[in-house]
């Protein structure tokens, strides 16, 4: 009776043992799995943190290139007028500009803490305080005309991103692109044109009809005085403009305004008064524009050209003279 008492005892000793230590690794897996799934979420949380940083720089790239764009294209319009000579790469001017907030090794006021070097210096001390180390390098800044009225600005960068901590590494290229307005900045043309004398914004009309059925040209005048401009296949970009190349863009983006001769007069600039007053034909030496013209119900210094009295309706008004 005894042994077989001591063989329950022993049996139930086992048989608690052996809860206990099931108990036990059943808590010791949970814990594992716990801290297992704790440790996932804290990374899945970083990485989301950083995701949410990289599309925040995506977003914030087109604002800083449209803002160190526009001021670069006015700081090299205004050394333009500054100096009364175009530029000979108005690419590389732009780049420089742009990047480090110079122009002909100069720093230009309007360029201090709005270069694009200057927004990846916060950018760092954003991603420091975030717990992050960021190196972007800029291999390549592009500009083109797509429309009369912008310029496309390209930034080629590559990028490592590191989290602090090691828990993540992102090392991607990247290009990023925005549309820079040319509205409001003066044109190159008049400013060495008429050394500064005469500037003019460039503004697009909202005129269509310049000559109206009963031979009225009050639109047509309205235009020319206040110098507005319209897109033409036949006149130069702004990024030609720049560099003083007056021929036909071709194809895309070419701007032409009529030059208000009166203010010529009036501030004593002297020009050519058998030319056309379209301001390319009339600041320059561009060839095919001789045939030139006056017009009826217009003014005695309004001269046009045959390329464009279709597109500004005078056709039906000319005469020689």
């Amino acid at each position: 009776m005894r042994k077989l008492l001591d063989d329950k005892k022993a049996i139930f000793y086992l048989l608690v043992s052996s809860i206990f230590i099931a108990v036990m690794i059943v808590v010791f897996l949970a814990y594992k799995e716990y801290a297992y799934t704790d440790k996932q979420k804290v990374v899945e949380t970083r990485i989301r943190t950083i995701n949410d940083f990289i599309k925040s720089m995506d977003t914030d790239s087109e604002r800083v290139i449209f803002i160190s764009g526009f001021r670069s294209l006015i700081a090299l319009e205004d050394y333009v007028a500054r100096t009364g000579h175009y530029l000979d790469n108005s690419a590389e001017y732009f780049r420089l500009a742009f990047y480090n907030g110079t122009v002909n090794g100069t720093r230009v006021d309007l360029l201090v803490n709005s270069s694009y070097y200057d927004y990846l210096v916060k950018l760092r001390i954003i991603a420091g305080r975030m717990g992050m180390s960021i190196d972007v390098n800029v291999t390549n800044i592009t500009l083109y005309q797509e429309s009369p009225w912008s310029i496309t600005v390209n930034v080629t960068a590559k990028i490592n991103l590191t989290d602090q901590k090691g828990l993540a590494r992102w090392d991607f290229s990247k290009v990023y692109n925005t549309s820079v307005s040319i509205l409001s900045i003066r044109d190159p043309v008049y400013s060495v044109a008429t050394s500064g004398r005469v500037p003019n914004t460039i503004r697009i009309t909202n005129i269509t009809d310049f000559v109206a059925s009963d031979n009225d040209t009050s639109n047509l005048m309205f235009h020319i005085s206040y110098s507005y401009y319209n897109a033409s296949a036949l006149a130069p970009n702004f990024l030609m403009r720049l560099e003083g190349r007056l021929n036909e863009s071709s194809a895309c983006c070419g701007i032409e305004s009529f030059v208000n001769v009166p203010d010529l007069r009036t501030q004593g600039v002297v020009y050519d008064a058998s030319k056309s007053i379209i301001d390319y034909i009339l600041f320059s030496n561009v060839t095919g524009y001789d045939n030139v013209s006056c017009a009826r119900n217009t003014t005695d210094w309004f001269k046009i050209d045959q390329n464009h009295s279709v597109k500004y309706e005078v056709d039906g008004l000319l005469y020689h003279c």
